[in-house]
């Protein structure tokens, strides 16, 4: 084998142990950097180029899972500022047990078919326009939730228990709460009720999401 198709060998198997370690779906952002590194590679050769190709690739990696969990947060806390309205509608809407049974849809599948709504009331809305995407949501939800408050109980940190009442107070509970009132009731400031949200809402989006939830930068 020559220099050249050696250089070429290891600028490829780099490239494909990069895609490899990170997802199996690229998209054209993606790819690019792996063109790019290849280019590199046979310009300035075997070593440099493998660098790059790896390194490319690994800067993508890293912006594509931060934009997939960013999605995924921004929708967890959608579902939490609205989850009064959405479990109403739930709770008195009428479903065909036949169409659950057979729907083959995950709750992941039916909120990435949403998209990216820019208006929070839109958001809702097309939750509520399908009775059967609205019990595959709202049942996930509520086991999540149900998994989260008994590990939110069972806890031997305090603030842990905290997160959990702050929670319930601010979004699920029947009877709104203000955050300046969870505020008085737990001696904490009102700054302090929004940094506890934000932490139920990470822990929360891998409860919802699965592995893919979990932020890995």
């Amino acid at each position: 084998m020559t220099s050249k198709d050696e250089a070429k060998a290891l600028i490829e198997a780099a490239v494909t142990a990069a895609i490899e370690a990170s997802m199996r779906e690229l998209d054209e952002k993606l790819q690019a950097a792996v063109n790019l590194g290849v280019t590199v590679g046979a310009a300035a050769g075997a070593e440099v180029g493998a660098k790059a190709a790896v390194k490319a690739v690994e800067r993508e990696r890293r912006a594509y899972r931060k934009k997939q969990y960013d999605w995924k947060y921004q929708n967890t806390k959608l579902l939490l500022r609205n989850y009064r309205r959405l479990n109403a509608y739930y709770e008195n809407a009428i479903f065909s047990i036949e169409d659950a049974a057979e729907a083959d849809v995950s709750f992941e599948d039916i909120m990435r078919s949403m998209g990216r709504p820019a208006d929070e009331e839109i958001f809702v809305e097309s939750i509520q326009k399908n009775y059967l995407a609205t019990r595959i949501i709202m049942t996930h939800v509520n086991k999540m939730l149900d998994c989260y408050e008994i590990m939110c109980e069972r806890s031997n940190r305090q603030d842990d228990k905290r997160h959990w009442r702050v929670l319930e107070g601010l979004y699920l509970s029947e009877n709104y709460t203000t955050a300046e009132q969870i505020a008085k009731q737990e001696h904490i400031d009102k700054r302090t009720v929004y940094k506890d949200i934000d932490v139920c809402a990470a822990d929360l989006t891998a409860l919802f999401f699965g592995v893919g939830g979990i932020e890995r930068l």
